[in-house]
């Protein structure tokens, strides 16, 4: 009698498991990233233990099978904030300095005190419930070897600029994020620091800007992505970036010490109020193969000056891609969108010719609006 169900409990157990790992490997800067590897899938049953695993040194594979609420985890703080001119649901600002008014505000902790995220650990959702809601994480201090992978990161103080980041990189190395979605964060979606942020991947992550606390007075959420490392590498490719306003992403620094290294493939930038690329000095960025549906600014125009930039527009961009990177490079695609400009910026091929082996392939940039909007964010691995 206890053959058969001893035999479903098994089975359900190895299900779990299997559930939990890592599904398919990094591509791009980030190739052979394995995260905690083939340690056994473990399931917190506290925040508290979550924290622990996440921050400790031992490799593991996390399963987030649940919503992990840490919205009241370190209570609440009430000050002063400065007043955005968007009212009635413009974002406040914390902030020591304020130019407009000064206005009560009530914000949680637990937000602005991130999760530091140790070596060696895979970070893994389950089908589409995996949310860590009200608190972000952080690879810093030498960590490397990071998967996070099918988790919904929301809730951190929404209403308030520097209210949280959900990815914090800064002295990290070997980092994939991947198939997660963002939405109803404070600041920055993912923010890298004045360290490095190593070999990065971005893929297949949704990156939701709808809110009703905009800082733009448009319903759409500013910082997205702010890419100003030390020595970085990133692969960004096969991500939905919808409903924003700014810094979609922005990257590069004037700090003397600064490289980024930057490949922007097959994207798709959906109703975005402001600009997507926002590229800043020290940089050296191949644009192909992204897609801009009702996207307001695809590029500022700064980046055509101050970044080494080869985007593609013509045939003739596309070929240009062969004699440094041996390919012929996929077109950008406009559809109702302000304007994107060639660049053809020969120090940027050059620079990533010297990484062939890291360039991650393109599809057809007709492909991209469905291929993208079937396969990004939780749930679509």
């Amino acid at each position: 009698m206890c053959m058969a169900a001893c035999i479903l409990l098994l089975a359900g157990l190895a299900a779990r498991e299997a559930l939990a790992q890592v599904r398919g490997s990094a591509v791009g800067f980030a190739a052979g990233t394995t995260g905690g590897g083939s340690a056994k899938p473990q399931y917190p049953s506290t925040l508290a233990e979550l924290e622990s695993w996440l921050s400790d040194s031992t490799p593991r594979v996390i399963m987030i099978s649940q919503t992990w609420d840490f919205t009241n985890h370190q209570g609440m703080t009430t000050e002063k904030c400065c007043q955005n001119s968007c009212q009635p649901n413009g974002q406040f600002w914390i902030m020591d300095t304020c130019d407009a008014a000064w206005v009560s505000c009530t914000y949680a902790n637990a937000a602005r005190n991130p999760i530091q995220v140790g070596s060696n650990k895979s970070v893994v959702g389950v089908g589409s419930s995996g949310y860590i809601k009200g608190r972000g994480l952080r690879v810093i201090n030498n960590a490397s070897n990071v998967i996070i992978q099918n988790i919904h990161f929301t809730g951190l103080n929404s209403q308030y600029v520097w209210g949280g980041d959900a990815i914090t990189l800064d002295g990290a190395d070997k980092v994939w994020i991947d198939h997660c979605k963002f939405s109803l964060i404070g600041r920055q979606m993912i923010v890298s620091g004045w360290g490095a942020a190593g070999h990065v991947t971005i893929s297949n992550n949704e990156f939701d800007g709808t809110t009703p606390y905009s800082a733009s007075c448009n319903g759409q959420h500013y910082w997205v992505l702010l890419l100003l490392g030390l020595k970085d590498y990133y692969t960004f490719v096969g991500n939905y970036v919808h409903n924003v306003s700014g810094r979609a992403p922005h990257m590069g620094t004037d700090y003397t010490k600064s490289e980024i290294i930057f490949h922007g493939v097959n994207n798709y930038f959906k109703n975005v109020g402001g600009h997507a690329f926002d590229i800043d000095v020290n940089t050296y960025v191949l644009l192909e193969g992204n897609y801009f549906d009702n996207a307001d600014t695809p590029i500022t125009s700064a980046s055509l000056t101050k970044s080494s930039l080869y985007s593609v527009v013509t045939v003739d961009d596309a070929s240009g891609c062969t004699s440094n990177l041996g390919y012929i490079c996929e077109w950008n695609r406009l559809s109702n969108s302000g304007s994107f400009p060639s660049s053809r910026s020969s120090e940027a091929l050059s620079k990533l010719s010297a990484h062939k082996s890291s360039l991650v392939g393109h599809y057809g940039v007709a492909d991209v609006p469905k291929s993208v909007v079937a396969n990004a964010g939780i749930g679509k691995i």
